[in-house]
């Protein structure tokens, strides 16, 4: 075994009520990835990912985790989509923070000073100091993906896995956070959902097409040729020196 593989999985098939998404799926995760996942909608991306994420069972397949002893319980950052999080949960936003060290905690403890500190240096990097003891229901899109990007690294996870991370947040947002996860790989694996290859070929270092199978294509630049090769029904337009995409169908 490769010691910086992280993940890998093995003809892998997944989907709900015995239903196939995702089929016979071969893809190594290392330490060191930047891996950007496209696709069209409902070809799978997501489905991937929670299976990466251990929240959904394969129908059949292996999937092997080969992370350090001490991140055992928490080996993997999550950052779901907005429109997923229930913002009437009566939370405020350094607790949404701290509640990233949860599985490394027994419930009835409390948070050390040192955590909390922690917390608090995130959100600040994060420039929501202003807004630390809001409840989240007050916040806006870019100010909700700015807070669960705190949780979802504050326990130093071994992988970061983010679902379109670029959606409901503003223009000036969104290429901080590229940059923030761009330092980021420099001590764990990213994964990104995205439907702006655009932006993330940028700064991903290879690229995932899923359309019910996974074509791993291992550079960030890809062109119009390999998608359709990967049966992959994503245009790419380019206007000037920024690319655009749509997809065939919504």
């Amino acid at each position: 075994m490769d010691k910086n593989k992280i993940i890998e999985l093995r003809n892998v098939s997944a989907g709900y009520n015995g239903e196939v998404i995702i089929e016979d799926v071969n893809l190594e995760i290392f330490g060191n990835d930047f891996i950007g996942v496209i696709g069209p909608n409902g070809a799978g991306k997501t489905t991937l990912i929670k299976t990466i994420l251990r929240l959904i069972t394969p129908f059949k397949g292996e999937i092997s985790y080969h992370f350090e002893a001490n991140k055992s319980e928490a080996p993997i950052g999550y950052l779901p989509q907005v429109n997923t999080i229930d913002s009437r949960f009566p939370i405020s936003v350094r607790d949404v923070v701290l509640s990233g060290l949860l599985n490394r905690k027994k419930l009835i403890k409390r948070f050390t000073s040192k955590e909390k500190q922690k917390a608090d240096k995130l959100i600040r990097q994060m420039n929501i100091e202003k807004i630390a003891s809001k409840p989240i229901g007050e916040l806006s899109g870019g100010q909700m993906q700015r807070v669960f990007l705190c949780r979802a690294i504050i326990s130093d996870p071994e992988l970061l896995i983010l679902d379109e991370p670029n959606t409901y947040v503003d223009n000036k947002f969104e290429s901080e956070l590229y940059e923030i996860l761009k330092n980021l790989n420099q001590r764990m694996a990213i994964i990104v959902v995205s439907h702006d290859i655009g932006t993330i070929s940028t700064y991903v270092k290879t690229i995932a097409c899923v359309n019910r199978k996974v074509h791993y294509h291992k550079s960030n630049i890809i062109s119009q040729e390999q998608l359709d090769s990967y049966n992959c029904p994503i245009q790419l337009i380019t206007h000037g020196h920024i690319p655009h995409t749509v997809l065939e169908s919504h």
